[in-house]
């Protein structure tokens, strides 16, 4: 093999809050990998509060004018990537006033990264493009208190290019299928795509301090009106069966939060972690695991509570961003994964048990070219 590194755009500025930025892959060689690094700014007011920022890219793209290769929110991207890859993406997450962020969120195309046989072949296509659509006020509005500098944000676009080696075969393709808000009680039936066939099928259930196993009680893949059933779990089960399919993922996060104040670990139900003090002279304990937040305790020397509490955090997770992840058979086998030539259809039905949630469809399919 034959592989270089292209770094094809550098630190793109874009002077908006919110907006759409559209970039052409001009590439003749199959791509394993585009990594696009995302620049933001914390507000100076005070700590950044209840987000990161791929909570603030809204869609990542790949698009080939009206076909869709890859399209994603930032948190369900690197969540695909952590089940794909066994890891986690660079990420720079500190919030601190006035302080930096990077996250890399990287578009994939292979079972691995240098994956010769499922790859992006741009000569398959006509003009494709990456497209990045953001909103540094999506959680709360840029220039206030627990958000973002507003008008400040960059992109950065690298390519893991295969010169000589690959055999394309086709490529993996990720798609939000849907997004809707939980309810209280009922099943949400959802038609899955039978047209390629599925590696996997991934489902988030986001609230700040939420359970994502409260909003969704119970998981079930239903082929041709129950005639197969690969999973019918309740969501509690579910996660347990994570431990089974999925290795330790791990965030390395740099928190600022009052003594009694909660915070987002962004590792999901039964995630575990640990946390440094980064100052001097304060007592500070971590409690409170049991959703997607920690609670914070920071007393001085003499027990007195104190607030702005520096804590460098490691979260070890199984479920990032609060997602299930079903598999299709040996993920390293395309012959193992769900062969759906014959399928008439197929039924995913989420048993839902809380309101406030947002949930969302992603499915994973094999491409043929």
């Amino acid at each position: 093999m034959k592989i270089r590194d292209a770094q094809l755009e550098y630190r793109n500025q874009r002077a908006l809050t919110a907006g759409v930025w559209t970039f052409p892959v001009n590439l003749v060689d199959p791509v394993t990998e585009f990594k696009i690094w995302v620049w933001a700014h914390v507000y100076g007011g005070d700590a950044l509060a209840d987000q990161c920022l791929p909570y603030c890219i809204t869609e990542i793209a790949l698009v080939d004018g009206s076909e869709v290769i890859f399209a994603m929110d930032g948190a369900c991207a690197i969540a695909s990537y952590g089940y794909d890859m066994g890891k986690f993406p660079l990420h720079w997450h500190q919030e601190l006033a006035g302080m930096s962020n990077y996250w890399c969120i990287p578009i994939t195309f292979g079972r691995w990264l240098t994956d010769p046989e499922w790859i992006f072949d741009p000569t398959r296509f006509r003009n494709p493009q990456i497209r990045i659509t953001w909103n540094l006020s999506a959680v709360t509005a840029a220039d206030s208190a627990g958000s973002w500098i507003a008008n400040d944000i960059a992109f950065s676009v690298w390519a893991k290019v295969m010169e000589e080696g690959a055999r394309p075969r086709g490529y993996l393709m990720n798609k939000e299928l849907k997004e809707f808000a939980s309810l209280a009680s009922g099943d949400e039936i959802t038609y899955l795509p039978t047209d390629f066939n599925i590696r996997k099928v991934m489902v988030r259930a986001y609230k700040n301090c939420g359970q994502q196993n409260d909003a969704i009680t119970n998981i079930k893949i239903s082929q041709d009106e129950d005639k197969w059933i690969p999973v019918d779990l309740g969501s509690h089960d579910f996660l347990f069966l994570h431990y089974d399919w999925w290795d330790e993922m791990d965030f390395f996060l740099k928190c600022c939060r009052d003594d009694e104040e909660q915070d987002e670990h962004f590792g999901g139900t039964y995630s575990h972690g640990v946390g440094v003090g980064a100052q001097a002279a304060i007592i500070q304990n971590l409690r409170g695991w049991a959703n997607n937040c920690f609670y914070l305790d920071a007393d001085t020397d003499a027990g007195a509570s104190n607030d702005n509490n520096q804590v460098w955090i490691n979260t070890f997770t199984r479920s990032p961003f609060d997602t299930f992840c079903y598999p299709f058979g040996d993920q390293m086998v395309a012959e193992d994964w769900l062969d759906v030539s014959r399928i008439g259809n197929l039924r995913l039905i989420l048993r839902q048990g809380a309101t406030g949630y947002t949930e969302q469809i992603v499915v994973q399919q094999a491409h043929p070219y």
